[in-house]
């Protein structure tokens, strides 16, 4: 039997500093971090610094107030979680240090404080480091203290979220579904829209098609950069978040009438050899 150990690290910045506080509060950029302008919800950006063993990430639109984390542990309950405790490096200028250690997988990185409007909010977002780690089922089922959205599956290695496909966010309330509630989603193109969870806290979010045109100069092999998105919902003085990214889907920037050309050209190609094999 395979045993599958599954990776979390949360980390929730704690304001030690006026300095820390200010740099969260106003969207400041440490070391380049772009701001992003596009959206007001709180998020937690990559700030690059990646490697096989840590990355760094930076919270915008958030005061910070506490910080804990969780290291990979196995299946679901509060003793499995407990265990699981780790602390998460806290730098001067507001950014997170996650170290994945020996293996690495899919890790959780949670920020906790208070979001634009004063409510407590947790934004959330993932990292995947890509020395051998364990399958992310157990981290996405954990049921964790707190307000907080997630997906309720991740695409496959490599693969990537993309504009026109659906996938799933599971929102919940310490661990237990949330239903009914408003699910906004933002996209650094531009778009909003609105979808409801459902009774079991699942929300289907549709990406939009909404890829504009980029210079070729601009692309990296051979396809445009990613776009940024964030799924967010409130519930009273709760404000929960996950952002992450979306790619150009899998027929951008393809002739598609060309494709079907070529394919229908090869299957009259292929004509004369079927019909030599029943003469034979």
């Amino acid at each position: 039997m395979r045993t599958i150990i599954t990776f979390t690290a949360v980390a929730m910045i704690l304001a030690t500093s006026p300095a820390l506080a200010q740099h969260a509060t106003h969207g400041g950029s440490a070391k380049g971090v772009p701001v992003p302008h596009w959206t007001a919800y709180p998020m937690v950006v990559s700030a690059g610094g990646f490697s096989r063993s840590g990355a760094k990430y930076q919270a915008f639109n958030l005061h910070a107030m506490d910080s804990s984390s969780y290291a990979s542990f196995y299946g679901q309950g509060a003793d499995a979680l407990a265990g699981a405790t780790q602390t998460i490096t806290i730098e001067d200028n507001g950014q997170v240090a996650v170290k994945s250690g020996e293996q690495g997988g899919y890790y959780l990185v949670r920020v906790s404080g208070h979001g634009p409007d004063g409510e407590e909010a947790t934004a959330t977002t993932l990292k995947y480091f890509s020395n051998p780690g364990p399958a992310p089922r157990d981290l996405l089922k954990a049921k964790r203290p707190g307000f907080e959205i997630t997906p309720t599956i991740l695409p496959r290695e490599h693969a990537h979220y993309r504009e026109n496909e659906t996938w799933a966010f599971t929102l919940r309330m310490d661990g237990k579904p949330m239903a009914g509630l408003a699910v906004v989603l933002e996209t650094s193109n531009g778009t909003k829209a609105e979808f409801i969870t459902q009774d079991d806290g699942i929300v289907e979010v549709t990406f939009p098609g909404d890829f504009k045109d980029i210079p070729k100069e601009q692309w990296r092999h051979g396809r445009p950069p990613a776009s940024k998105f964030v799924v967010a919902v409130r519930n009273g003085g709760l404000l929960a978040t996950y952002n992450d990214q979306y790619n150009l889907d899998a027929y951008g920037d393809k002739n598609l009438w060309a494709g079907i050309g070529f394919a229908m050209l090869g299957m009259i190609a292929a004509v004369p050899i079927v019909r030599r094999r029943k003469k034979t």
